[in-house]
């Protein structure tokens, strides 16, 4: 059985989701149709990441922003790599790939089509309400072509369920085999991910800052971008762009997450941080909302002031922070293991 994974960025989430999903279902044969937007030096090294037995397509054409002329041309591309595999089962990851690539498996008949958002484009805040209402009706017209949505985690599969589509759900999950030591860890606080509008590294840096003047706490961004500028108080160390074990140091060696992200899907950041015992304190948006059982692994916050009165409680007492790294351990193998992302998206591709 062939699997052919269609995504507009070779970069973030939904790499490593893909990543996951082809780790954990190396019986099934895995295309990977992708665009050549990453965050990486290149797309060769984006591709080492998979599986050797991945097979890869560039679609040239696909961008993120909408440009009728260019998606036009992304489409009939698309449409040129799909029509020789009218009897895969087609996977659409993130909304441009999820509009074209519905609209195009339904003028090839190609019926087995899932759609996987990892967080719709009418979620982001940093367009305009119009803009978020016609990012809306592009889901909905792109419905109509047919394909059952798959969210990334529960958050996720609600939105959709709410605009009447076809909807069901899979946790995103990560390898769970780290060994954890919580004496190790430092009382410092950590982030993963681009220094982006949607990571919100403006709050991050507040919080940071208003910390400073009241406590000894050191903040680490793991990480870069574009907006790594709004990141200016003393007690930030931004790191850069780091390989996945240097990664993982950071967080182990790390007892508070905060992320200030002003929407999400099921981010993989918080699972690995998770993973790695962190207690979390997460800005309160959608998926964020999935990880977190208020009190018992960490708490939502709903702005800077809120995370400010949260850090600084949590960072006078270890032992309730470790319990909480323990607990958000423990939610993660009971609910988003790589294993049963895996089995999840097998039980749909097996029976759609």
């Amino acid at each position: 059985m062939t699997i052919i994974h269609v995504m507009e960025p070779f970069a973030s989430g939904i790499t490593t989701a893909v990543i996951n999903i082809i780790e954990e279902l190396q019986d099934f044969e895995h295309i990977v149709i992708h665009g050549s937007r990453t965050s990486d030096n290149s797309i060769e090294t984006v591709q080492k990441r998979f599986n050797p037995n991945t097979k890869f397509i560039l679609w040239k054409t696909v961008g993120r922003e909408i440009n009728l002329k260019n998606d036009i041309k992304a489409f009939f591309e698309l449409q040129s790599y799909l029509k020789d595999h009218k009897d895969a089962i087609v996977h659409l990851h993130s909304s441009k790939a999820g509009f074209l690539g519905r609209i195009a498996c339904w003028s090839l008949g190609i019926k087995k089509v899932i759609y996987t958002p990892h967080c719709g484009s009418f979620l982001r805040t940093d367009v305009s309400y119009t803009k978020r209402l016609f990012f809306r009706t592009l889901e909905k017209i792109a419905s109509f072509f047919g394909g059952l949505v798959v969210g990334c985690g529960k958050s996720e599969g609600e939105l959709y369920k709410n605009l009447g589509r076809n909807t069901t759900y899979v946790n995103n999950g990560t390898n769970t085999s780290y060994k954890v030591d919580m004496s190790k860890k430092k009382m410092q606080i950590v982030f993963a991910g681009i220094i982006n509008t949607q990571k919100n590294p403006a709050m991050f840096n507040e919080i940071a800052k208003i910390l400073k003047d009241t406590n000894d706490a050191q903040f680490i961004w793991v990480g870069d971008g574009e907006l790594k500028y709004y990141l200016t108080s003393k007690n930030i160390l931004v790191t850069g762009w780091l390989p996945k074990q240097k990664v993982d140091e950071y967080l182990i060696g790390s007892s508070i997450y905060l992320s200030t992200s002003n929407w999400e899907g099921l981010p993989f950041g918080v699972i690995e941080a998770m993973n790695a015992g962190c207690a979390l304190v997460l800005h309160d948006v959608p998926g964020n909302r999935d990880l977190v059982i208020n009190g018992e692994n960490g708490y939502l916050f709903k702005n800077a002031d809120e995370a400010v009165n949260i850090l600084n409680k949590l960072l006078k007492n270890k032992e309730i922070v470790d319990k909480m790294g323990l607990k958000s351990i423990e939610i993660v193998k009971n609910n988003y293991s790589r294993k049963q992302m895996g089995e999840g998206y097998k039980n749909i591709y097996l029976t759609i």
